[in-house]
């Protein structure tokens, strides 16, 4: 749950440790983080669980004060916390309670109820970029619109994606294996831009 927590908020295994050293945040070891996603800690102490609730009640609550690094500023804000049915963020007694086995996480961070991503390498990610290039290319000579209104459907995703989305596109730039993991839909088993391409096809009538 947590390598997915993680993950889906596009943070690497360091994320966590540069947010401490930039601000006033008392957070766990990248060390310690691997060791909980591997499941490598049996028996978490205390304050891990404190730990990831100050963690992830900081990015509900959008509270990235004393971050200076754009960089790292963009990756937080794009964040979303684990949160309870009601919108309430996960506290050190959900962790906890998760990690015993007495609440199952919310849907779209369990494992057990996802897809699971193809690993696939840079040249495969690259190849995937020229697909769903060509495709909207295709798609435009064949229905009309245009590559404007085919970035308008990632509205929804962080600013971040939009921008790689665009770059991809206009043939910018490529989609690379660490990528992915950012725009795998592991509820539907698929890839963002195909759910993007198809939700752009849909707006845009056959003539």
């Amino acid at each position: 749950m947590l390598r997915r927590w993680r993950a889906q908020n596009g943070w690497t295994q360091y994320t966590a440790k540069s947010w401490a050293a930039e601000s006033d945040v008392c957070l766990i070891a990248p060390s310690g983080l691997s060791e909980l996603e591997q499941g490598k800690t049996r028996h978490p102490r205390t304050k891990t669980f404190l730990w990831l609730a100050e963690l992830n009640n900081r990015v509900a609550a959008e509270d990235f004060a004393g971050v200076r690094s754009r960089d790292l500023l963009d990756r937080l804000k794009d964040s979303s916390p684990i949160t309870c049915e009601d919108g309430r963020p996960w506290g050190p007694a959900e962790f906890w309670s998760c990690h015993a086995g007495l609440i199952d996480p919310p849907d779209w961070v369990n494992p057990d109820l996802m897809a699971v991503m193809p690993q696939l390498g840079d040249e495969e990610a690259i190849e995937l970029s020229e697909k769903w290039a060509e495709e909207i290319k295709s798609a435009i000579l064949k229905r009309g619109g245009g590559k404007s209104e085919a970035m308008k459907v990632v509205g929804n995703a962080p600013a971040r994606e939009r921008k790689k989305w665009e770059d991809v596109l206009l043939g910018f730039d490529y989609y690379r294996k660490d990528d992915l993991v950012r725009i795998w839909d592991a509820r539907d088993g698929r890839w963002l831009p195909e759910v993007w391409i198809e939700e752009w096809m849909d707006l845009v009538p056959s003539e």
